[in-house]
């Protein structure tokens, strides 16, 4: 039976009819573990007797039930299955973020290399000679098989999390096809996700991509001559997006105040056009020789078209084109005129790296990323000291901040998950690649290769790497008009969910659950040298232990196996009762209703609700 039967207006009311900050969803007050307490108290005294004490036990260190760990793995991942939950809830979460802080990264640019000669081969079977390009849509393939599969789920969560901050947008016609740079772009935040995050401003700020991007590749000094200046964008972004922001803040993300009650700008025009100054003369660090062999032997040009080069090689510093005068940075010192142009650019990155903003700038978006849209004041302050000093007196170290960000009492106590402020809704991507992590995504080649592009952003306004503006999907600060704003919160994804997206998501998931997940590329067009989908090779996700469950536990059993898989737990009294009405009608109506029909159904109902959509 086709979910589409059900009343879409049912499903949109389970979707977007409740406001987010008031969902009611279940509360455990006798949870233990992940910083709670059950008001316990232990008492101990010396041998002697002597030296009494008495503490109150908290679940600080402690395992998760399976609904603590479901819900830390969505905030930590993208979800995961069942024995994936179960195991977090064996060794505990610190222990599990110990064995994910120490996995080797698996480096996207490898992982597209080996895609990309998997992809020459097929193609080149059938059309022998043909060339193939650095298609950045490859890179796809690399993202979602790793989302979907990868055991080293919290670094690809921190990369996902991080390039949404440092954005790099491949929509670009100009840029769709450099997929070597795209990958080697993601590294610079997959493989430093737990560096440090200067390490990471300047790598990104040296990145050729970047430099196409942001139009600082290729800056020129002011040339009085003629009336030009160095170009703005850059030093721009550089603030407001990937460091310090518009505002002063306190360590605790509150606005710092002038006497007159207003908040202090960072910076103004001029300090735009100083930092201008310093990111002049970059160009292109290396020839693209697979593309443009010819060039092999041929001196570096510094105005050469961006495509001749070589995208994962870092931009260099032609002096001759760097502005060479002083330059006053915001926070009032002065780089000196004449020292190389690299020295500069070093020195103003410690400017921002070392400005009180970072850490609280950091902090927020981290948070609102992975675990809540309106962290207090006191979590961003607990997550920006995490920044400033690691607690071996290392400023920056990111690995430090992400632990600080998914241990903070206010991310694990599930004792305020029924509080105004609490949750944020799942990104559309989220709610796909939970989808398939939970229920073991697989195709019979094992390739999982999903285009995203055209397949998701009309649906969702949200692809892998495909930002519209260097603002992101949404930006940090949108709050949703009639429930949001008033309460003075915010609400970033729903800048993204409206009657359009609302029904497509809707529509999408129950194809992915009925049909298939995607249209997997693993096959090649017999009428062009491309990659087309392979009806053969179509994935499939496993509702074997599902139905299993249902086939010996009835309804009650599935929904309180899909509430642990899928829901986190919070799974509400109200919503179940709808979903239970729902599932029942359907069983009752004419035709055939197997025990996957009723499978699918209830993960359908649960991923169209508030329950699920709203991480609480």
């Amino acid at each position: 039976m086709r979910i589409r039967q059900v009343n879409v207006l049912l499903l949109l009311g389970l979707l977007v009819g409740i406001p987010f900050f008031s969902v009611n969803a279940q509360v455990y007050p006798d949870h233990f573990g992940t910083g709670n307490d059950v008001g316990v108290t232990i008492s101990s005294s010396s041998e002697q007797g002597t030296d009494a004490a008495a503490n109150t036990l908290n679940g600080t260190g402690n395992f998760p039930d399976l609904a603590g760990a479901s819900r830390f793995l969505a905030q930590a991942g993208f979800g995961g299955n069942y024995e994936e939950i179960d195991y977090v809830t064996q060794i505990g979460i610190d222990a599990w973020l110990e064995e994910q802080f120490a996995m080797t990264p698996d480096s996207y640019l490898t992982n597209y290399q080996t895609t990309l000669a998997d992809v020459t081969n097929r193609i080149q079977a059938v059309y022998p000679g043909e060339e193939v390009d650095r298609n950045r849509t490859y890179l796809d393939f690399v993202f979602y098989e790793k989302a979907f599969k990868d055991p080293d789920v919290l670094r690809n969560k921190a990369a996902f999390a991080l390039l949404q901050i440092f954005v790099v947008s491949t929509r670009s016609i100009k840029l769709k096809d450099k997929g070597f740079g795209a990958a080697n772009y993601h590294d610079i935040l997959y493989e430093g996700a737990f560096g440090n995050y200067r390490d990471i401003l300047h790598d990104v700020s040296l990145h050729l991509l970047m430099g196409y991007y942001l139009s600082h590749l290729k800056n020129k000094k002011a040339d009085p001559s003629i009336g030009t200046l160095p170009d703005e964008n850059y030093a721009r972004e550089i603030m407001q997006l990937f460091s310090i922001g518009l505002y002063e803040l306190n360590n605790d993300g509150t606005y710092k105040l002038d006497v007159n009650g207003d908040q202090i700008p960072t910076y103004d025009i001029v300090d735009i056009q100083e930092l201008a100054k310093v990111f002049t003369g970059l160009s292109g660090g290396a020839w693209n020789l697979d593309q443009f062999p010819s060039l092999a032997g041929q001196p570096l040009n510094f105005g050469s078209n961006y495509n001749r080069y070589e995208m994962t090689v870092p931009m260099i510093m032609w002096e001759n084109h760097h502005e060479p005068g002083p330059k006053v940075m915001i926070d009032g010192s002065v780089i000196p005129a004449g020292q190389p142009g690299m020295q500069d650019i070093n020195d103003a990155i410690d400017v921002l790296f070392n400005h009180p903003n970072v850490g609280p700038f950091m902090a927020l978006r981290l948070i609102q990323q992975m675990v809540k849209s309106n962290p207090s004041p006191a979590y961003i302050n607990r997550v920006a000291s995490a920044f400033n000093d690691n607690g071996q007196g290392v400023r920056g170290d990111m690995e430090a901040v992400f632990r600080a960000v998914l241990s903070d009492p206010e991310a694990r106590d599930c004792t305020t998950i029924g509080t105004s402020a609490t949750g944020k809704l799942r990104q559309p991507l989220e709610r796909f690649i939970n989808l398939c992590r939970a229920f073991d995504i697989d195709s019979p080649s094992g390739d999982l290769w999903f285009a995203d592009f055209a397949a998701v952003f009309d649906r969702a306004e949200q692809i892998f790497m495909g930002a519209p503006t260097v603002f992101n999907f949404f930006t940090p600060f949108y709050a949703e008009d009639n429930y949001v704003a008033p309460n003075g919160l915010v609400s970033p994804e729903f800048q993204i969910l409206h009657s359009v997206t609302a029904i497509h998501y809707l529509n999408w998931i129950e194809d992915a659950i009925t049909i298939q997940p995607f249209r997997n590329f693993t096959a090649v067009n017999t009428n062009s040298p491309r990659l087309t989908n392979n009806n053969a090779d179509a994935p499939f996700l496993d509702f074997s232990d599902e139905i299993a469950v249902y086939d010996s536990g009835g309804t009650a059993a599935l929904l309180d196996r899909l509430d642990i898989i899928i829901c986190n737990g919070q799974l509400s009294a109200g919503t179940r009762a709808i979903i239970t009405d729902a599932l029942t009608q359907l069983e009752t109506a004419p035709g055939t209703f197997t025990s996957e029909d009723k499978v699918h159904n209830a993960i359908y109902f649960i991923m169209a609700s508030a329950d699920f959509t709203i991480l609480k």
